[in-house]
């Protein structure tokens, strides 16, 4: 390493000192000051690694440690402490092969053996991991009350395991066990979103920085503490103890024209009882569940991000319970809620979905929407083709679009109505409408989509 210039070698020393003696924030700029002159300078960067993990600021300190040894790799140390650093910041396995480079140079002693024994401890799989990736292969191969049971002992080995607690809830609803998946569902969303909100891995787009600010703003209006000081908040979203899909709508004439349409769908009015829709508008509003950005300028709700709460369930039960004819054998796969801004929204694209049938429903107030006869769904008469060009119609908008064309398709369009639901099969090609809704927290436009059934399967009713 060439030789320092003496200033910069005093200030070098003046920051050790200070290190040293306790006054680590005075010596941080110091140590900077000599790594903008000499920025591959040895001592400099581990000093600077040393005083950033001390103050747990592991992350940072990994690029000094490794600037470091790349100056000076006789220096046994700084393998270590590179090493550390890895280590700290879940690299195990890349530490054991710095720890490995270090022992062919000669690098021995205790220290080096504790951490060779720790990063091979982490890299070790624990009991829960592998009674979690046993869940995994068995409902990879489809043994569903095999991978149910791995990941119930799991999470009664490690109550906290989110990811067991996401995988259960899916299943498990997946399987008949609506209201119980749900509840996995809502465990990982609350060990997930409470506590301290980690910064995103790239900002928030300006539709979802307006939605947060706003809700905060209701949030403070309607609770007594400030809810920005609340992190993660549900609303009162348990059971109903009458309906919550309006049995009303039940009807020989509604089976009918299901069996009758073409293309398959079903356009009801009232879906909800009067008590449900109101519980699930306040339950939108005040549950700070919208972590899903979308560029077209929505956001989402997903079930394991606090949808699933027990009124989402007992709709989704009914749901089958009131249109056996058209849900029939299908069992619930999925649901999500998306939420549109009134300005700065395009909403979805063309496209199908992977499943049997579709369920839409429509939660914003009719006087939030300044176009009567739009804002709700566009429907086409033709199917997607299965399989992988499925998957291209769907990202690529022209191109579906342009197979629509050929196809000589025909479009329904369906306004928005507050509390209006849309039943249609899953693979009929279909979007948002065009909408303007007005501005303000209450009037966004709100759908929630339920998925039955996967494409294709058999259907005694359908």
């Amino acid at each position: 390493m060439p030789a320092m210039p003496t200033s910069l070698e005093t200030t070098l020393q003046q920051a050790i000192a200070l290190h040293r003696g306790g006054d680590g924030v005075a010596a941080e700029p110091l140590y900077r000051a000599v790594l903008a002159d000499q920025p591959t300078h040895g001592e400099a960067n581990h000093s600077l690694g040393m005083l950033l993990a001390q103050r747990g600021l592991d992350k940072e300190s990994v690029a000094h440690f490794q600037a470091a040894l790349k100056s000076q790799p006789g220096v046994g140390q700084y393998w270590l402490s590179y090493a550390s650093a890895l280590l700290a910041t879940g690299h195990p396995r890349e530490a054991q092969l710095v720890i490995s480079r270090g022992q062919q140079r000669g690098l021995a002693g205790p220290a080096v053996d504790a951490l060779l024994q720790k990063a091979q401890a982490a890299l070790a799989p624990s009991a829960v991991d592998i009674l979690f990736e046993r869940g995994t292969a068995h409902a990879m191969q489809g043994r569903m009350p095999e991978a149910i049971a791995a990941y119930r002992e799991v999470i009664a080995a490690a109550p906290d395991h989110a990811e067991a607690h996401f995988r259960l809830g899916s299943i498990l609803s997946e399987t008949g066990s609506i209201a119980e998946g749900f509840a996995h569902y809502m465990q990982r969303a609350a060990l997930v979103h409470s506590g301290p909100t980690a910064p995103p891995d790239k900002p928030h787009p300006l539709h979802r920085i307006k939605h947060d600010r706003e809700q905060a703003e209701y949030l403070a209006g309607t609770i007594v503490r400030d809810a920005a000081a609340q992190g993660f908040r549900l609303e009162d979203g348990t059971r109903l103890p009458g309906p919550a899909v309006n049995p009303a709508n039940a009807t020989p004439q509604l089976v009918r024209q299901w069996q009758d349409n073409h293309p398959k769908m079903v356009v009801i009015d009232d879906f909800l009882t009067p008590a449900a829709l109101e519980k699930l508008r306040r339950y939108c509003a005040g549950s700070t569940i919208w972590h899903r950005n979308y560029d077209a300028g929505y956001i989402g709700a997903t079930p394991e991000d606090g949808l699933a709460c027990p009124l989402m369930a007992q709709i989704a039960e009914e749901i089958r319970a009131t249109f056996p004819q058209m849900i029939g054998t299908h069992a619930f796969r999925y649901l999500g809620a998306f939420k549109y801004d009134s300005t700065l929204s395009t909403g979805t694209n063309t496209h199908a979905d992977n499943s049997a049938v579709n369920v839409n429903l429509y939660i914003a107030p009719d006087e939030a929407n300044l176009d009567g006869e739009s804002g709700g769904m566009d429907i086409w008469d033709v199917a997607a083709p299965p399989g992988e060009e499925m998957r291209r119609y769907n990202s690529d908008e022209a191109l579906a679009r342009d197979f629509l064309e050929q196809s000589g398709a025909h479009l329904t369009r369906i306004p928005h109505r507050a509390n209006r639901g849309v039943i249609f099969k899953s693979d009929l090609f279909h979007k948002t409408s065009d909408c303007r809704f007005r501005e303000g927290y209450l009037s966004k436009r709100i759908n929630v989509s339920l998925l039955f059934g996967h494409r294709g399967a058999p259907n005694s009713a359908g």
